[in-house]
């Protein structure tokens, strides 16, 4: 983030001083000549610029962030709901069912670096039939996605509450910025004022 120093530069106006005292003015935006309530307020709201594409891209990190856990709730579910079709009166780590949804869920594990071991069978039919592809994994397997998938949605979930901390965080910071070019300008507004009034004394 740019600091509000480095957006302004005094420049001597020479030969002008008051009482002894050198003249200055500022330079803003590569702009000079600036009096200091105005170059103040617009290196503010450039402050209040910089914060604002902070925050966006951000936002940007937070929603992909609340995509991927989305996507891996529903792959846990689903996978769930699979490993339910197992026989759990005699539970072997060896045993098997067909899902035709497996290729759907280890494709979306595999979008977030996550295996899911699971196996094909293609029946063998005579033209012009179509052939048929079932799909199947064991429970051994299926036990160890879903804590691998557990796991991996605690991470972003923690994660995620972090991103939101630090996203309040810079909105509060965009905010403040924006108020204090807002009370600058005022400042200066009622200065002026003040002087002209007494000047038409």
């Amino acid at each position: 983030m740019t600091d509000m120093a480095n957006l302004i530069e005094t420049n001597k106006i020479e030969g002008f001083s008051i009482y002894g005292v050198q003249m200055v003015d500022y330079t803003s935006d590569g702009v000079s000549g600036r009096d200091f309530g105005t170059a103040v307020a617009l290196a503010c709201f450039a402050s209040t610029a910089a914060f604002e594409a902070e925050t966006i891209a951000f936002a940007d990190i937070l929603r992909a962030r609340q995509k991927k856990l989305s996507e891996l709730e529903n792959a846990l579910a689903t996978l769930i709901d699979i490993m339910g079709k197992f026989d759990n009166d005699e539970p072997e780590s060896d045993d098997t069912v067909r899902d035709d949804r497996l290729p759907g869920v280890r494709d979306l594990m595999a979008r977030y670096g996550l295996s899911l071991n699971i196996r094909s069978f293609t029946m063998p039919v005579l033209p012009p039939a179509t052939s048929e592809t079932w799909y199947f994994i064991r429970r051994d397997d299926s036990e160890n996605a879903r804590a691998n998938l557990e796991y991996a949605m605690d991470v972003e979930d923690n994660d995620l509450q972090q991103d939101m901390i630090t996203m309040q965080g810079l909105v509060g910071k965009r905010d403040n910025s924006f108020s204090t070019a807002a009370k600058i300008i005022k400042k200066y507004g009622d200065t002026g004022n003040s002087m002209l009034r007494t000047i038409g004394q």
